[in-house]
């Protein structure tokens, strides 16, 4: 626009003109205009997603449902197993799950407000075994938990790496050490317990001649033999976020240590991880499993 007092150029955004003072055509001359009011936040609709289980599904049918590439659809028939499709409102999750199914898969829709409970484990520090049972030193006190109540075992394997930070001063040869999480879903708690083998503490238990991971692992099996175990959290592309922490024990101080000294200062590369994305899919792979049982 041109200012109608001395004909220059002036800026829209002005209330007066530059060069002159000149009020602009338009524009409130105490000052800026107003911006509209915003619009109210739209209600957030509650949530929902919708897995597919794919343990026996024929590709070419995958391939039609989905919109895939053949190949595609193989790779994903062969993999198999239970996969997350996709986070929808809640009716447009049941539309989907019924387009699904009417295309010959099976679809389960998992409430995202369930699956939010199941993603908030009570974490496992220690413990040992007793008769049938095992004894658990958990964040939220002392528990015992029997074989009948365990429902299913989800593991994955965890990756951590270090934040690089905005300067660079020297080459970073120092990594972090992966490791695992294993989730004991209960049938009395929605909460699952979290188990960090590197940070496991045995107490008086025998040392043995296998990891803690197989340890505990072998544990499990004794007892809860029936129930089934998932590692499909292996297949899946690490995302990583802000590092969970550790969850304490012998191991756990000793590691805290070592990272504390090679990372130096706090304002140093900060750890990542994706326990954060092992929670997620656990979370709605026990509500899967509760609703396969059903």
């Amino acid at each position: 626009m041109t200012c109608p007092g001395c004909g220059r150029a002036a800026a829209s955004s002005r209330p007066t003109c530059l060069y002159c003072g000149a009020p602009l055509p338009g524009r409130p001359q105490g000052g800026l205009e107003a911006p509209p009011p915003a619009p109210p936040p739209a209600p957030v609709a509650d949530r929902a997603m919708v897995v597919l289980d794919l343990r026996e599904v024929d590709a070419d049918r995958l391939a039609d449902a989905l919109g895939l590439a053949p190949y595609e659809a193989r790779q994903r028939a062969t993999t198999g197993g239970y996969q997350l499709h996709r986070a929808l409102p809640a009716r447009e999750a049941e539309a989907e799950a019924a387009r699904l199914l009417a295309a010959g898969l099976v679809a389960i829709v998992v409430p995202a407000g369930e699956a939010a409970e199941r993603g908030r484990p009570v974490l496992v520090h220690g413990g040992g075994r007793e008769p049938e049972a095992l004894a658990l030193l958990t964040a939220e006190g002392p528990l015992v938990l029997r074989g009948p109540d365990v429902f299913l075992v989800v593991r994955g394997p965890i990756t951590r790496e270090y934040q690089p930070g905005t300067e660079v001063r020297r080459v970073r040869t120092a990594t972090l050490e992966g490791g695992h999480r294993l989730h004991l879903h209960r049938r009395s708690s929605p909460r699952p317990l979290e188990v960090d083998p590197l940070a496991f503490d045995f107490g008086e238990e025998p040392l043995t001649s296998l990891s803690s991971l197989l340890t505990v692992l072998e544990w499990i099996a004794a007892l809860a033999p029936e129930a089934p175990a998932d590692d499909g959290f292996r297949r899946l592309t690490p995302a990583l976020g802000p590092s969970a922490g550790s969850l304490g024990g012998r191991l756990a101080a000793a590691s805290v240590l070592e990272a504390s000294r090679v990372a130096g200062p706090r304002d140093g590369p900060q750890p990542l991880d994706n326990v954060g994305q092992f929670r997620a899919y656990s979370a709605w792979r026990a509500a899967v499993e509760l609703r396969g049982r059903g």
